[in-house]
């Protein structure tokens, strides 16, 4: 994995003799080191004896020819290298300016040059991003030391407010303060420290390295690598180029704009796909977050562009599942409403199901969104019941729709489905099997819901709700406030905190059978205590009767008189205790299975 450890002092990289250059490719992060780090750099300097450790770097070497010279990808150490490049441009300035220079300066002048050229080119040393005009205002730094050897860049505008700028402003800043053998000898302890250079064949190795290695600051994801590495191959592609390339992997970027949702996706790209020969990878039986870069790293060298096709046309599969409103426009209001379920469920491992199920759907030219809105309609059912009583296990779930599609590919091409109809029957049957079991389902629902998971209990109220809803009486209960909390939450009618007031007290005590406080922990968290209220910090823990009547300072009931379905019986009732919980509890739980139940059809 690694080709070479060494520590090198700073002038080993950029050696005024040496051919080794270092560049950042164009498709890499911008340079984001602050004023902070520019300080901390030059006081350590300043601060430290000769031979300051500096951290070390991470490059790229895969040329094959020896005798091509040295041209490394710096895939750990941009901000370093490109803040030392400016400091060396900052340094040559500043000496550039005495009016008698000996010959000591003279020659320390050439070299200096020579630290920023190649020796006798005009070829640059390091090569940072072009992200953020980052090359582009290097280059206007080196022509204006160096005229002769570089044209100013052509409409740049707003130079000064942009951090290579303001970088070396900084260093130049700083300088002045410092008298010429002060500024010598900054140089020569620039020149002493040390960064060790870690060599690597690959970009999947340069990967696994940053988990170990974390001295970046400005850490890289697995994304980060993968989309350099899928780049620089296509830019060895006549019939590409990078600029295409770095176009389109941008459109693919804001299909699925969060790093944790663009990593789940690959994985899942990977799971659903190995069958194929094109897509499988030796020894990777199952795509991982510690085996994704090795993954695409390999496919990305056999087939570039068909990969990057694949990613293209999936990821706009991928973000319509994820985006309900997308799904509307793609697929039409049933679908988008099933995946709307499936998504406030969290019900991530589905989406891999989903996207096989979309390509199936268009190679057997089957109604695509109707395949969608049926798949997803079961999947919400069955991931209801997974999530509320944790079973399967959560790290079985990949494995298990991997099993699932195998199962399914062995009837699709011995011809044993008859339509969309007998696909979709034999998911849900073979999903079933894997399903808990009645008896576990019963005994969760029954027990304290609330606690086992609040998610799931939340989503299982509101659709109780929402099944009774009428275009009169219709409220957004997934609606968020300012600042994105649930405006509907669940509401305890018998508090869950201790030291019940009096009321609750005298009526949980009413028949002498027990205690309030052992009839609370007993009760307080079952089905038949929970509601829904968008006002539950203003019921509280009141007693009974004033929770029920409560109302707002408009005059609004805003306790059990409400209108909500799931309040109607306690609209009713005088009093609440532990036999009326049961009672609402057994009522609750037929209504729960007959709109989530696994059994029947949705």
């Amino acid at each position: 994995m690694i080709s070479s450890v060494q520590d090198y002092p700073v002038s080993h990289y950029f050696n005024p003799d040496g051919a080794q250059q270092f560049f950042i490719p164009k498709y890499q992060r911008e340079y984001v080191w602050r004023r902070d780090n520019w300080e901390a750099l030059f006081n350590d300097l300043e601060d430290a004896p000769s031979g300051h450790f500096l951290g070390s770097i991470i490059c790229v070497n895969n040329q094959k020819d020896s005798m091509a010279g040295s041209r490394l990808e710096l895939i750990d150490g941009q901000q370093r290298f490109t803040t030392i490049s400016l400091l060396f441009c900052a340094l040559y300035r500043k000496l550039k300016t005495h009016p008698d220079p000996d010959d000591d300066l003279t020659v320390e002048l050439v070299n200096l040059k020579n630290r920023v050229f190649l020796k006798g080119t005009n070829s640059w040393r390091f090569e940072p991003s072009e992200q953020a005009q980052n090359k582009a205002d290097f280059q206007r730094i080196l022509s204006d030391l160096f005229p002769k050897q570089v044209s100013a860049p052509k409409g740049l505008k707003n130079f000064g407010n942009r951090r290579i700028a303001k970088a070396y402003t900084y260093f130049t800043d700083r300088l002045e303060a410092l008298s010429d053998d002060q500024t010598v000898a900054l140089l020569d302890k620039l020149k002493a420290a040390i960064l060790v250079k870690i060599e690597v064949p690959s970009h999947s190795d340069a990967f696994v390295l940053f988990e170990t290695i974390n001295n970046r600051g400005i850490p890289l994801s697995a994304i980060d690598i993968i989309k350099n590495n899928l780049l620089a191959e296509l830019d060895k592609r006549e019939e590409y180029g990078i600029d295409r390339a770095f176009e389109e992997w941008k459109d693919l970027i804001d299909l699925l704009p969060e790093p944790a949702v663009q990593e789940r996706f690959l994985r899942h790209l990977y799971n659903m796909f190995k069958y194929l020969k094109s897509v499988e990878v030796k020894g990777c039986s199952r795509a991982t977050r510690s085996n994704l870069i090795y993954i695409y790293d390999t496919l990305l060298r056999r087939r570039p562009v068909w990969v990057f096709q694949q990613l293209q046309e999936k990821a706009k599969t991928y973000s319509a599942l994820i985006n309900p409103v997308d799904a509307k426009e793609k697929w039409g209001d049933a679908t988008s409403l099933a995946l709307q379920d499936l998504h406030r469920l969290g019900a991530a491992p589905a989406y891999a199901f989903l996207v096989w199920v979309s390509q199936v759907a268009k190679s057997q030219k089957w109604d695509e969104g109707h395949a969608l809105q049926q798949t997803a309609a079961y999947l919400t059912r069955w991931f209801f019941w997974r999530n509320l009583t944790d079973t399967p296990a959560t790290r079985d779930l990949d494995p298990m729709f991997m099993e699932l599609v195998n199962d399914l590919l062995v009837n699709l091409r011995s011809g044993k489905f008859n339509g969309l109809s007998d696909f979709v029957e034999r998911t849900r049957a073979w999903l079933l099997q894997r399903a808990p079991s009645e008896e576990i389902c019963d005994a969760r629902l029954l027990g304290d819901v609330y606690l086992e998971n609040y998610e799931a209990t939340r989503f299982m109220l509101c659709k109780l709700e929402e099944t009774h809803q009428t275009k009169e009486t219709k409220r957004d209960l997934w609606a968020q406030d300012s600042n994105g909390r649930p405006v509907f939450t669940v509401e305890h009618i018998l508090p869950k905190t201790e030291n019940l007031a009096a009321g609750w007290v005298t009526m949980l005590e009413a028949n002498g059978k027990d205690s309030s406080d052992a009839i609370r922990q007993r009760c307080a968290h079952n089905l038949g205590n929970l509601t829904l209220s968008g006002y539950n910090s203003k019921l509280g823990t009141m007693e009974y009767s004033r929770k029920r009547d409560r109302k707002n300072d408009s005059g609004d009931f805003i306790g059990y008189r409400n209108g909500l379905y799931l309040n109607a019986s306690l609209a009713q009732r005088s009093e609440w205790n532990e036999e009326a919980i049961l009672q609402r509890s057994k009522v609750l739980v037929k209504e729960v299975k007959s709109i989530l139940g696994l059994r029947e059809h949705p």
